[in-house]
């Protein structure tokens, strides 16, 4: 799985930032890129709410940048 991460790192492009409706965690994105073609959803690791879903080879990284005190 490690060394699948690391692929998947070299192969994204960071595009903008974003921040989960529910819990105002912040969190930068980036595109990935996948071989097989699937349905994906990103999932904010501070409340549990599902933020964004989608399909195709193009995917997105959700990586925490930073959340509220209480959240």
């Amino acid at each position: 799985m490690h060394a699948r991460a690391m692929t998947d790192k070299a192969r994204q492009s960071s595009i903008d930032e974003f921040q989960c409706a529910r819990c105002g965690a912040v969190y930068d994105v980036a595109i990935t890129h996948r071989a097989p073609r699937a349905e994906y959803d990103a999932v904010c690791i501070v409340c549990c709410e599902v933020m964004n879903e989608w399909h195709g080879t193009v995917g997105r990284s959700y990586t925490l940048k930073s959340q509220r005190a209480h959240a």
